[in-house]
């Protein structure tokens, strides 16, 4: 019972603790950002928080001193404000604790996905124990791809808790999004504005929570994807719809957190940056935006964007690991040599094209197989189906349910011009998806929903519906979507409990499995830790499976190399 108390405390520290930094953010750079919802300000605060976390983990550890204070202030920052509106924030309060209690039942789980002991949890413990390392990339392939999350989980290392929330990042993200798009349904239903933008929310609502409602499953990538979701949503609500100046910057300064977000959770989602340039030479708004207004938030932003390729500089010797032009790699001890670089790059491109997989593996040579479209028929075969098809088939679904309920006569036709340009960037980022990496995890889920979702909505949208029915079935659809999430992760947890031998009523904490290690080398009191067998975990750290590293010091930072003896 105890180790529930402590879980579901942080749990709602964290969740507050954001919302606080999404305020502080909104103080420095952007005032009128402070005006948006609670789901709005959380994610603010969740890039904020991972801002501060990589600055300081070149300065300190994550440790429980250093992570005390920083929610300590987070905590702060959130009752200073509200209380200056206690009225409205009461309100914002009791929505996210009712969403919060309506979508927990996805934080309890017993066994996370493959990659969490790999390196999902030894990335950010070391963190927490250590600080950054330069070169950590040679720890294992894991530890050359940046994820913001990893960043942000390490600063949830706290007594009693320890590491047992670092899976807790992308359900923050799921309760934020939840919540602006929720708020955004129900304002649009009240205020009357029944328009693209209502449907698009309730279609993206219903599919995220439905296809993405097992936690565990999302590492690093649906997170992104989640937020990508979210950056749709605005795009088109910035398009279509006419707001005031103000509104307008408030809203695009938000978009651009949340794409700089999306593409530090995951490098590839970076073309998505287009639809900024997009809404900047849509009437020539970038002439109104770069003004001395926006000047703060222009600065933090660009040093965020910087953020991704200094870690992987520090850690890998690229700029953008596996890309070999942006790599230095005769220059430091801790680059990685070139020849492996252009292997590993050949080898991502491979996996994502179904070269291989659990209990299959392409006779064809790596740097083959992904040239001229060799691996096509494969991926049919391994990723199209059943992957692909099943999530086709599920999207196609929604958007048919969605026709059927709100189905009406029609009062005006679809202005073509608009979707044919929305339908055009969705196309560039679909053919670079599918020539590059075309696996679902990089993207794939969100280029196969939006074009439907977009025209579906736009179809409703010129259906003349009845206010009782576009209550009812709006309503039907969300309750539909919420006991489906909680069906399927009752459903879940049952199966952990009886397959996993999962104790929920002693521990809401997940699995983690007791490793073996030895010290492969030391200097003072810095320390690297072998496997014995298997992956790290939550082993002492810096962990590797990995053989013939060494450690040592430069200019007082914590050094990982290769032992070349």
């Amino acid at each position: 019972m105890v180790n529930h108390v402590i879980f579901i405390v942080y749990l709602v520290i964290f969740l507050l603790s954001n919302i606080g930094y999404g305020y502080l953010f909104a103080s420095l750079f952007d005032k009128d950002l402070k005006s948006l919802n609670y789901g709005y300000l959380g994610i603010l605060g969740f890039f904020f928080i991972i801002f501060i976390s990589i600055l300081s983990s070149f300065l300190s550890s994550h440790n429980y001193i250093h992570n005390s204070l920083l929610h300590l202030i987070g905590l702060l920052v959130f009752f200073i404000n509200f209380f200056i509106d206690k009225d409205k924030n009461i309100i914002e309060l009791k929505r996210l604790g009712l969403i919060f209690l309506i979508f927990g039942s996805g934080i309890y789980l017993f066994k996370n996905h493959d990659d969490f002991g790999y390196y999902h949890l030894t990335y950010a413990l070391n963190l927490s124990h250590n600080g950054f390392i330069l070169g950590t990339g040679a720890l294992g392939h894991g530890f050359r791809t940046m994820s913001s999350l990893f960043y942000y989980h390490s600063t949830l290392y706290l007594p009693f808790i320890k590491f047992y929330l670092f899976h807790s990042g992308p359900f923050f993200i799921l309760i934020y999004f939840n919540y602006i798009v929720l708020t955004k349904i129900f304002n649009k239903f009240k205020k009357k504005q029944i328009d693209i933008i209502y449907f698009f929310s309730l279609l993206n609502f219903i599919f995220i929570n439905v296809a993405f409602y097992r936690i565990a499953e999302h590492g690093t990538d649906r997170s992104g994807q989640i937020l990508l979701f979210l950056i749709f949503i605005i795009f088109l609500e910035i398009f279509f719809l006419k707001k005031p100046k103000n509104q307008k910057n408030t809203m695009l300064n938000f978009l651009l957190v949340a794409v700089l977000l999306a593409i530090t959770t995951k490098v590839l989602f970076i073309i998505y940056s287009i639809i900024v340039l997009v809404i900047f030479y849509k009437d020539n708004y970038y002439k109104d935006y770069f003004v001395k207004k926006n000047l703060k938030i222009i600065t933090v932003l660009i040093l965020g964007f910087m953020m991704n390729p200094l870690v992987n500089f520090f850690s890998t010797g690229c700029l953008f690991y596996p890309e070999e032009k942006t790599c230095l790699s005769k220059k430091f001890d801790w680059s990685v040599p070139i020849e492996e670089v252009k292997y590993m790059k050949i080898h991502y491109e491979w996996w994502a094209k179904a070269g291989g997989g659990p209990g299959y593996d392409s006779e064809i040579k790596k740097e083959d197989y992904v040239k001229n479209f060799i691996w096509v028929e494969n991926w049919i075969d391994r990723h199209f189906f059943n992957k692909v098809s099943d999530t086709l088939l599920g999207i196609i679904f929604i958007a048919f349910i969605n026709l059927i309920l709100f189905k009406g006569k029609t009062k005006k036709k679809i202005k073509l011009k608009k979707i044919f340009l929305i339908n055009s960037i969705l196309i560039i980022f679909f053919l670079e998806w599918f020539l590059v990496h075309p696996s679902m995890r990089y993207g794939g889920y969100v280029l196969f929903a939006l074009p439907i979702f977009i025209y579906t909505s736009r179809k409703i949208e010129t259906y003349i519906i009845l206010k009782k029915k576009l209550h009812l079935a709006s309503i039907f659809l969300i309750f539909l979507t919420l006991v489906i999430y909680n069906v399927r992760n009752i459903s879940r947890i049952n199966f952990e409990v009886n397959n996993y031998n999962y104790d929920l009523l002693k521990s809401p904490f997940f699995n983690v499995e007791n490793v073996d290690v030895k010290i492969m080398d030391q200097v003072d009191n810095f320390k690297i830790y072998k496997t014995v067998s298997g992956s790290c975990w939550g082993a002492p750290t810096p962990c590797t499976h990995r053989s013939a590293l060494k450690v040592k010091y430069w200019n007082n930072f914590k050094v990982i190399t290769k032992d070349d003896k």
